[in-house]
C-alpha cells in the first residue's frame, strides 16, 4: 500500500458516520455530564466574589458558612459528574476501538492470500493496532476533552463579559493571533503525523520479519548488522515524533505567551480601576480567578489539536486499508449444487501476473468425480497457481474453472471452500495445541476422530510419545514440530475437513520417499470416492494415479498415465530419468 494521504477529504465525516453514530446515545450522556461539570466549575468564582464582597466585607459569619458549604457541595457534584463522564467516554472509546478493529480484521480476512504477498505484515499489523489506538484516544478522550475545554472557554468568556466587558475586550484582543498561528501549523502537523505513522509501520515490519526470520539472521551471523538496521529503521520514528513534540511545544509556548500578555493587561487595567474605585477587589479577584481558568482549557485545546492532526494520519491509513477492495468477490445470488460430486473442469483458463509475466495459458483439464490425477512439471510451471484457482484464492482472467458444472465465480465462497481442500507445501499452524490446530477443520471432532486421522497421516506413534498428547503446544508456526510432522498434521487436518475435492500441493515434500508412499497410500484409501489432485515433485509418488497432467510454462504439454507418458519420450520421461540419475526416485 502506498503512503496514506492525511489531507484527504471526508475522512472525519466518514468516521463519525460509520463508527461514532451507533453510540450517539452515549455521546449525549457524555455531553450532558460535561455541560453540568463545566457549569458547576464556572459558578465557584462567583461564590468566591460573594464571600469576599459580602460575607467578609459585611462580617456576616452565617453567610460565610452557607457560601463555603455551597462551594463544597458544588465541588462534590462537579467531581462526581467528571468521574461519570470519564467512565462514559472511556467505555465509548473502547467500543469504538473494538468496532474499528473488528471492521478492519473482517475486511482483511476477506482479502485473497495473494494480497498479503504484496504487503508487509508489520505495516498491516500497525494499522490494526497502533493506528487504531491513536484513533481511539482521539475518538474518546480527545474529543470529550475538546468539548469540555471548549465549553469551559466559552462559559468563562461569557461570564467575564458579564463581569467586566472592558477588561474582557482588552484580554481577548491577543487570541486571534494564536488562532492564526495554530491554523498555519496544522498542515505540518498532519504531514508529520503521517510520516510518524508510516515510520511505525516500517518498524513493525522490521520486527515481524526479523523475529520470524531469526534463524536466518543467526545462520548468516547478521546479529550486529540487523541491530544497526534497527537503528536506521527507528530513526524516522524518533525524528517524526520529536518534530511532533516540538510543534506541540511551540504551540503551547505561544499560548502561554498570549495568556501572560492578556493577564498583564487584566492587572494593569483592573488594578487601575480598583484604585479609582470603579471596581471592587472581590470583582477583580473573581475576574482573575476565572481568567486564570482559561489557561488549562486553552492549553488543553492546543494539545488536543496536535492529537487530532496525528489521528487524521492514522485515520487515513485505516481507511486506505478498508478501501482496498477484495480481489475475490461473491456473485449476487450465488448458489451451490447439492450434493457436491467433485467434477473439476478447467476450460481455457489463463492468468497473467502484473508486469506481464504469463502464469497460465489456455489450460484445459477435465476430472471426473472420484478420480485421482496428478500435476507434475518443472518448478515455476504454474502448478501451484492452478491449485490456487480451485478454492478461488485467484480467479482466471481468461477462461473458467467449474466445479460440478458451475463456474466457481457463481459459487458461494463458504460452500466452495467447504467443498475444496487445498493442502500447500508450507504448512500453517497456529501457536496452539495439536487438537486446536486439527479442529480448525472440524470444531466438534472428538479426540477419537483426531486420533484416527493422525494414524492415517502416520503420526500415531509420534502422538504416543508426547506426555500431553493432543494438548501438546506446537509453537509459533508449528516450529516445535519437524517439517515432516507439520506436513502430516496438515494432511490429517484435510481428512477431518472431508471435502469433495482434495488438492495436495507438494504436501509431502518434507517426507522421505518411503514414508511419502506409505502416507499417500493410506490417505488415498481414506478419501476413496473423493476427487484428488496431487501436485508432486517425486514422480514415483504419482505413478499409479488415473491420469497425469504435465505442465510447463503455464501450459498443459502432456496428458496420460505414467506408462504412456514414459513411452512417449517427452518432457515427463526427461524429468523422470533425471530424477533417477540424481537418486530422487527410489
Amino acid at each position: 500500500m502506498k503512503t496514506a494521504d492525511p489531507h484527504r477529504k471526508g475522512m472525519v465525516r466518514r468516521f463519525f458516520g460509520g463508527f461514532v453514530r451507533p453510540y450517539l446515545g452515549l455521546q449525549a450522556e457524555i455531553g450532558l455530564c460535561i455541560v453540568v461539570s463545566v457549569v458547576l466549575g464556572l459558578v465557584d468564582p462567583l461564590i468566591l466574589r460573594a464571600i469576599i464582597d459580602r460575607a467578609l466585607g459585611d462580617g456576616d459569619r452565617r453567610a460565610l458558612f452557607l457560601l463555603a458549604g455551597l462551594l463544597a457541595v458544588l465541588l462534590v457534584f462537579r467531581v462526581a459528574f467528571r468521574i461519570l463522564s470519564t467512565w462514559l467516554y472511556s467505555y465509548s472509546g473502547l467500543r469504538i476501538l473494538f468496532d474499528v478493529r473488528s471492521r478492519l480484521y473482517e475486511h482483511v480476512s476477506r482479502m485473497s492470500p495473494f494480497f498479503f504477498r504484496g504487503e508487509r505484515f508489520g505495516d498491516i499489523l500497525a494499522r490494526l493496532t497502533s493506528d487504531v489506538d491513536v484513533l481511539q484516544r482521539a475518538a474518546a478522550n480527545t474529543l470529550v476533552n475538546a468539548a469540555s475545554d471548549g465549553l469551559t472557554v466559552a462559559g468563562i468568556v461569557a461570564i467575564l463579559l458579564w463581569l467586566d466587558p472592558v477588561l474582557t475586550g482588552a484580554m481577548v484582543l491577543a487570541y486571534p493571533l494564536l488562532l492564526v498561528l495554530v491554523a498555519r501549523v496544522n498542515a505540518r502537523l498532519r504531514d508529520e503525523g503521517g510520516r510518524a505513522r508510516d515510520a511505525y509501520g516500517d518498524l513493525y515490519s522490521f520486527f515481524e520479519e526479523r523475529l520470524t526470520g531469526m534463524r536466518l539472521v543467526q545462520e548468516f551471523l547478521r546479529e550486529k548488522a540487523e541491530a544497526r538496521r534497527h537503528v536506521e529503521v527507528s530513526r524516522p520514528v524518533i525524528r517524526s515524533n520529536l518534530a511532533l513534540s516540538m510543534i506541540g511545544a511551540w504551540q503551547v509556548a505561544l499560548a502561554d505567551l498570549v495568556n501572560t500578555g492578556a493577564f498583564v493587561l487584566v492587572f494593569l487595567i483592573g488594578g487601575s480601576r480598583v484604585l479609582s474605585g470603579s471596581l471592587s477587589v472581590g470583582s477583580l479577584v473573581a475576574y482573575y480567578t476565572l481568567a486564570t481558568r482559561l489557561l488549562r482549557p486553552i492549553g488543553g485545546l492546543i494539545e488536543i489539536n496536535v492529537d487530532l492532526q496525528v489521528a487524521r494520519a492514522s485515520l487515513a491509513r485505516i481507511f486506505e486499508l478498508l478501501d482496498q477492495a477484495p480481489e475475490i468477490r461473491e456473485a449476487p445470488g450465488a448458489r451451490a449444487p447439492s450434493p457436491v460430486r467433485g467434477a473439476v473442469v478447467l476450460r481455457g483458463a489463463g492468468l497473467t501476473w502484473p508486469g506481464g509475466t504469463l502464469a497460465l495459458e489456455d489450460v484445459g483439464i477435465e476430472i471426473s468425480p472420484g478420480e485421482v490425477v496428478a500435476l507434475v512439471g518443472p518448478s515455476g510451471g504454474g502448478k501451484s497457481t492452478l491449485a490456487a484457482l480451485l478454492p478461488r484464492y485467484l480467479d482466471p482472467q481468461r477462461g473458467a474453472v467449474l466445479l460440478d458444472g458451475v463456474d466457481l465465480r457463481d459459487w458461494p465462497l463458504r460452500n466452495l471452500r467447504r467443498a475444496v481442500g487445498l493442502v500447500p507445501q508450507e504448512t500453517q499452524l497456529f501457536h496452539d495445541t495439536l487438537a486446536a490446530n486439527l479442529r480448525l477443520a472440524a470444531p466438534r471432532a472428538s479426540d477419537a476422530a483426531l486420533g484416527e486421522v493422525l494414524a492415517v497421516a502416520g503420526l500415531d506413534e509420534f502422538l504416543s510419545t508426547l506426555p500431553q498428547g493432543l494438548e501438546t503446544q506446537v509453537g509459533e508456526q508449528g516450529l516445535r514440530l519437524s517439517g515432516g510432522e507439520r506436513q502430516r498434521l496438515a494432511l490429517a487436518r484435510a481428512l477431518l475437513k472431508a471435502p469433495a475435492v482434495h488438492c495436495l500441493d507438494e504436501a509431502t515434500s518434507a517426507l522421505d520417499p518411503r514414508t511419502e508412499r506409505q502416507v499417500l497410500a493410506r490417505f488415498l484409501e481414506r478419501v476413496r470416492g473423493s476427487t484428488v489432485i496431487l501436485i508432486a515433485h517425486r514422480l514415483t509418488s504419482v505413478a499409479g494415479v488415473d491420469r497425469i497432467y504435465v505442465m510447463n510454462d503455464g501450459r498443459i504439454v502432456e496428458v496420460g498415465t505414467h506408462d504412456a507418458l514414459y513411452e512417449a519420450n517427452g518432457l515427463y520421461r526427461r524429468l523422470y530419468d533425471d530424477q533417477m540419475r540424481r537418486g530422487h526416485v527410489q
